[in-house]
């Protein structure tokens, strides 16, 4: 395949990614982390979202742990195959594999240094973690999963921390929803921003359900808000 267009070196060895920024000066970095269908065509087309709106970003293959190169569309047997490779992942390489994206994204040309993280479902919920790990200027979660399984390591957030979540979002009930303004409330940097009628997915546009045009056009202006007033901070 020939959409991968960077190496990022881990503990495991080569780790593929999708980089992507404006020519010209060097930008702030976001590492955008996906969801668990990989580096696929909508993860690439958020990534140059973003890299439109003045971010220089990359997007690790955080699968490559299990399987490399992994590019899923949207039907059962995908989804089912997602689940199954997310299911073998380790959680803490996966951290690592994301630090080290954080880490080359901080030493490519075309960044200045300044790195923020954005994920998306399972990214999501690995920005989170690395929100609570700190190291980076800011983090933006949007519809994190399983967020009960780390509630307590949310109690102390070391960044500014943005998340974007649909009220139909059956992956975040009101209890979990509390449990994410509470860790949300520890700091007045920090945002939690609710979409009426919006599901899980919300900002993912090639995808035949789920979709929210409004919800993800709001998020995308918050989310390029958010991290621009928290560069060089």
């Amino acid at each position: 395949m020939t959409n991968f267009n960077y190496s990022i070196d881990t503990s495991h060895g080569p780790m593929d990614g999708y980089i992507t920024a404006q020519p010209g000066q060097a930008r702030p970095g976001i590492v955008l982390l996906p969801e668990i269908f990989g580096i696929n065509g909508a993860m690439r087309l958020a990534a140059d979202q973003f890299s439109q709106a003045g971010f220089a970003v990359l997007a690790p293959d955080l699968f490559s742990q299990v399987e490399s190169r992994v590019e899923l569309g949207y039907t059962e047997a995908d989804r089912e195959r997602a689940i199954a490779i997310w299911q073998k992942m380790d959680d803490s390489v996966a951290l690592a594999d994301s630090r080290a994206a954080i880490n080359a994204l901080a030493a490519d040309p075309r960044c200045n240094g300044e790195i923020s993280v954005l994920g998306f479902c399972l990214g999501g919920k690995y920005a989170l973690l690395l929100a609570a790990q700190g190291g980076i200027l800011a983090s933006v979660s949007f519809y994190p999963v399983r967020v009960n399984d780390y509630q307590e390591q949310l109690i102390t957030l070391k960044c500014p921390t943005q998340v974007h979540v649909g009220d139909d979002d059956a992956h975040i009930p009101p209890p979990v929803l509390d449990v994410l303004t509470s860790a949300l409330s520890s700091s007045e940097t920090n945002e939690l921003h609710l979409y009426a009628g919006a599901g899980h997915g919300f900002f993912n546009s090639v995808r035949s359900f789920g979709y929210s045009p409004r919800a993800a056009e709001s998020a995308f202006t918050r989310a390029v808000a958010f991290l621009n007033r928290h560069q060089g901070t």
